[in-house]
This record gives structure tokens, C-alpha cells and sequence, in this order.
């Protein structure tokens, strides 16, 4: 259900229906996080008047960009190559599902947190809970161990991001293209 008052808000995070009908759903407020997502990663604001057009709206800018998966068009180019990239991938993923102008196709924000904490699993293409705690723990284990190898020698990344980065990278990915 969804409460009627007039729109309060700041511009660039108001989810679009409640823009226009000043009618706030908890879609309306996973929206908004879905632009915090979008900013943490491009370093942009929501808004940006002194943007070139079309760029000016961070939503409008990054939505293409997030459909077709050019992660590198969106990683703010100070974070240079100091990031995980499964991390970025899932914040992205989450965004981007945060972020669909249709307010019934945006996940619920228990799902958005799962998604953000590793704790969705990811079988034949699709993002599920996992069936025990023990497929939870793994999925982190696994993306803690990204995490660390982002910060260790390269050498070491080499050989380690060859067996689990890949894996894990890849079935994020597989995941986003059923979600779109």
C-alpha cells in the first residue's frame, strides 16, 4: 500500500512514479538506494547541471551502461584498479535492479541486502537463497577471499583470481543477464 502526500524529497533520488503522483511504496525507497548504489561506485552525483545533456541525470546516464555491462564506462576512474571487482559487480547488479523505472519489477530490499552481503547464490543462471547456511558461509568465503586477493602481490592474484575470481565473476554475470 502506498501513502498520498505531497512529493518531498530530493531530486535525483525520487523514484519516478513518486515524482509524479507523490504516492511513496517501499519500491519508492529502493530506488533511491539503487542511485546511493549507482553514486558509490561512479563517484558522480545524482545531479549534475554542469554535466554535459544527458548526462546530467546519473540514473539516465548509468542506465545504459548497466544494461549492456560496461562496468569499466561506470567505475570512477580515481578508484583506478584499487577495488574488488566481484564487490563492484554486485553493487552494480544490485543497482541496476534497483534502478528499473517499472516500480513492480524492482526486488524487495531484503533482496537488494543479500545480493550486497554475498549471501545469494548463484545455480543455472539465476540468484536463489542459498539451501543451508553452509552455501551462505561459502559464497562469503569466497568473495572475502576476492577481496584479499585485490590487495595482495600479483603474482599471487594471478593465480589465485584464475580459479575463484573467474568462477565466481562469471556466474555474476550470468546472473545479471537473466535479471535484465
Amino acid at each position: 500500500m502506498g501513502v498520498e502526500t505531497r512529493v518531498i524529497g530530493t531530486f535525483g533520488y525520487l523514484a519516478p512514479e513518486y515524482a509524479q503522483s507523490g504516492q511513496i511504496t517501499e519500491k519508492a525507497d529502493v530506488y533511491s538506494f539503487g542511485v546511493v548504489l549507482v553514486e558509490l561506485v561512479t563517484g558522480r552525483k545524482a545531479v549534475d547541471i554542469n554535466r554535459p545533456k544527458g548526462q546530467q541525470f546519473l540514473t539516465e546516464w548509468a542506465r545504459p551502461f548497466l544494461e549492456e555491462d560496461a562496468i569499466d564506462e561506470l567505475i570512477d576512474p580515481r578508484l583506478r584498479d584499487r577495488y574488488c571487482k566481484n564487490e563492484v559487480y554486485c553493487m552494480l547488479h544490485a543497482a541496476n535492479l534497483c534502478i528499473r523505472r517499472d516500480p513492480n519489477s524492482r526486488p524487495r530490499m531484503s533482496h537488494v541486502l543479500r545480493i550486497l552481503e554475498g549471501d545469494m547464490v548463484v545455480e543455472l543462471g539465476s540468484v536463489t537463497a542459498p539451501s543451508s547456511d553452509s552455501g551462505s558461509r561459502s559464497w562469503r568465503m569466497l568473495n572475502e577471499q576476492q577481496h584479499y586477493q585485490d590487495y595482495s602481490s600479483p603474482a599471487q592474484q594471478d593465480s589465485q583470481r584464475a580459479v575463484e575470481g573467474k568462477r565466481s565473476y562469471n556466474a555474476l554475470r550470468a546472473s545479471w543477464d537473466r535479471d535484465k
